[in-house]
């Protein structure tokens, strides 16, 4: 358990509630509007005003590990471009292949956050946020403000420059001219999505509009927004297979109308479709099954010291979290320990394929939360941005991290 920083030493609950309310409204204003949600008929708190104090060589572990899992996935990612034969294991819909095998980007994804425990055996990848990774405006906008107040160091300072040197990068991959406009979207009733999308835009250093998802017209032509321009570049925070399911107000696919104009090329998608193949937590089952044929010694060193083993199946093992291949925000997911249920979700994704992952329980952590000191367990969000460790993102939640996990922001203990 990470030692914290509280503001209210001992507990008063009035004080806290105050005190709370005043940093919402500045969160809000600075672009951070969701530090608490209303789920289940009932407001939950988000985002915790405590303060994590991260060991440096913690922090520095944290970051040796991101550049070391984010280059297994770039080599996993050759070697399942070489080996198109085995996309039927990602359990990705068979009606987006084409579009993953044809897409010649240079990266798989240009925003991504690997999702880390520390285990009592060291620091272990969980699975990988490459298509629509969020967490981004907790880590920059409401880290930055926790830090302020709290009167410590940000180690996220660098997020916003490394955001920009991201974009740029963009730019000259994909060959965006300064007259070119760079759409962004997302569905406008999911503030962290837009909100996150928003964020981005302000880094993007040329010309840039905002257009709701819900606004986007499909044609056969390409896609327009609402005064006919064509958009023909689009960073989308909206899951590529969603994409599948949307009809028109008439009953039209216009979704699979979308899919077939990104795979004719009449609008470029940022991150680019094949992330959707690396978001896939098949993709790790593959690392486990293939470790000693795609990868070099030192490779495997890495899968060693990094990766839980992960299989298409049981495969044995008494401990462990079973997982829908495409499952998002915590669903669908089973976690047994010792043959025995410890925790499970089973709302959504149900239909997915599985993967079996050996359990490692995550570590306690305890946090000022507006009900007192609250216990849960310590999840490590570390965003990438062009294969750049760029910042870090802790939630404190329950077995199953979900959407009611809390945000807690951290410093490097002095």
């Amino acid at each position: 358990m990470l030692p914290y920083r509280s503001l209210t030493t001992p507990f008063e609950q009035e004080k806290y509630l105050n005190r709370f309310e005043s940093l919402y409204d500045e969160m809000a204003k600075a672009g951070f509007t969701w530090a608490t949600l209303y789920e289940n008929y009932e407001e939950h708190q988000y985002m915790s005003d405590s303060m994590l104090e991260v060991p440096q060589a913690m922090y520095t572990e944290i970051k040796n590990a991101t550049r070391a899992v984010d280059a297994i996935y770039i080599k996993t990612f050759k070697m399942i471009k070489e080996n198109p034969s085995i996309m039927h294991r990602l359990g990705i819909p068979i009606m987006l292949w084409d579009l993953l095998l044809e897409d010649q980007s240079k990266r798989f994804s240009y925003f991504t956050r690997y999702d880390f425990i520390a285990s009592v055996h060291g620091l272990k990848v969980i699975e990988a946020n490459t298509d629509t990774p969020v967490g981004l405006v907790e880590a920059a906008i409401a880290q930055n403000r926790l830090a302020n107040v709290h009167q410590v160091e940000n180690p996220n300072e660098r997020i916003d420059r490394l955001v920009k040197e991201t974009w740029d990068q963009v730019i000259k991959d994909y060959q965006i001219r300064s007259s070119d406009t760079l759409y962004f979207t997302a569905a406008n009733w999911h503030d962290e999505d837009k909100l996150t999308a928003k964020y981005l835009m302000q880094h993007y250093p040329q010309n840039t509009d905002y257009i709701p998802l819900e606004e986007i017209e499909v044609r056969k032509e390409g896609i327009y927004d609402p005064k006919g321009n064509q958009i023909n570049f689009l960073y989308r925070l909206y899951p590529l297979e969603y994409f599948l399911h949307e009809k028109s107000g008439t009953g039209e696919s216009i979704g699979e109308q979308f899919l077939v104009n990104v795979l004719e090329g009449k609008v470029k998608l940022i991150n680019p479709p094949q992330a959707l193949m690396m978001q896939s937590k098949a993709v790790l089952s593959l690392i486990t099954e293939k470790k000693k044929e795609w990868y070099t010694r030192g490779e495997q060193e890495i899968i060693e010291r990094y990766f839980l083993r992960t299989y298409d199946h049981q495969a044995g093992l008494y401990s462990y979290v079973k997982k829908p291949v495409l499952g998002r925000e915590g669903g669908g997911i089973t976690i047994v320990e010792n043959n025995r249920i410890l925790d499970q979700d089973l709302d959504y994704y149900q239909d997915q394929q599985m993967v079996y992952q050996e359990y490692y329980p995550m570590p306690s952590q305890t946090i000022d939360t507006w009900d007192g000191p609250y216990t849960g367990r310590l999840l490590i969000g570390s965003h990438t941005m062009n294969g750049e460790p760029a910042g870090l993102f802790f939630r404190v939640g329950e077995y199953i991290t979900g959407n009611l996990s809390m945000f807690v922001g951290f410093t490097i203990m002095k």
